[in-house]
């Protein structure tokens, strides 16, 4: 029986209607993801305005100045705990042990015994002992306030600074040094060598008579047929006798002999003069006099 109700059948023709405008569902996705839906745009929101601006609140000045706290002192210092030990600096080192006072005078005491025994061993020690020369191994002689005197034979150095010594050479090899002193020689000496300088040497006799200082001034009495040698400078020789040979090595020497066989100049500014014979003379240096007179 047909339905007659003219509502219901509008009511009908509008959902079918609306069935037909209505857009049709998306198709659900084959991906891993199950679909959810689809939530059809719903138009952007509404333009709601900004919010009216609101001014800050109410600008309320700094507070007023206020001066800093009065300053305190830092509370005086009451030392730190005393130091109980420890390892100092990090390092586990055991702490240092005090000294204990050296007894020093005990040390006092015993210098005070022991000094007057002492100074007496060097006094005795340095009046006694003997000394060799530097020829070499001679005999000895002792240094005491007995006259100076050279071995038999042997050798002997002396010397000293502006003093007056008389030695007795005694056929052994002297050896002279020191400066501004007067030296006599007595007796026969093998061998003499003036060194130092501006001494004063007279010497009775010596084979071999030898200069290695400077500014000395050297009388010898007897040559004996002995050799001169002046290895230095500003050597004044005056010798007496007859002389084996005479040799100059250096410069600014005077050398006066009564004669001799040869003559040995290789120095220079040197004057060489002998009283009589015919030497054999022998210059290879420069401004050098030789001459007899």
């Amino acid at each position: 029986m047909k339905d007659d109700d003219p509502e219901k059948r509008i009511r009908e023709l509008e959902r079918e209607l609306g069935d037909v405008t209505r857009t049709p569902p998306r198709a659900v996705p084959t991906g891993d993801t199950p679909y959810e839906g689809y939530t059809p745009p719903t138009g952007d929101a509404p333009y709601t305005a900004n919010a009216p601006y609101t001014a800050n609140a109410s600008y309320s000045a700094n507070a007023p100045y206020t001066a800093n706290a009065p300053y305190t002192a830092n509370p005086p210092y009451a030392g730190g705990a005393p130091y109980v030990g420890g390892t100092p600096w990090g390092v586990g080192l055991p702490p240092r042990r005090r000294r204990r006072p050296y007894p020093w005078f005990l040390v006092v005491i015993a210098l005070g015994i022991l000094a007057p025994t002492i100074v007496s061993f060097v006094t005795h020690f340095v009046r006694s002992t003997s000394f060799r020369s530097s020829f070499g191994n001679g005999p000895r002689t002792t240094a005491s306030a007995a006259p100076i005197a050279v071995p038999q034979g042997g050798e002997l150095r002396v010397g000293g600074n502006s003093e007056n010594k008389t030695v007795a050479c005694n056929d052994g090899k002297l050896t002279l040094y020191g400066y501004s002193s007067q030296y006599s020689v007595t007796g026969h000496c093998a061998s003499l060598t003036v060194g130092g300088y501006n001494n004063y040497v007279t010497v009775d006799s010596a084979d071999t008579l030898e200069s290695s200082g400077y500014n000395n001034v050297v009388i010898d009495h007897a040559c004996n047929n002995g050799n001169l040698t002046l290895s230095s400078y500003g050597i004044v020789f005056n010798v007496t006798g007859h002389c084996a040979s005479v040799a100059l090595k250096s410069y600014n020497n005077q050398v006066t002999v009564d004669s001799v066989d040869s003559i040995n100049v290789s120095g220079y500014n040197n004057i060489v003069t002998y009283h009589s014979g015919a030497p054999k003379i022998t210059d290879s240096g420069s401004n050098n006099v030789i001459q007899q007179g």
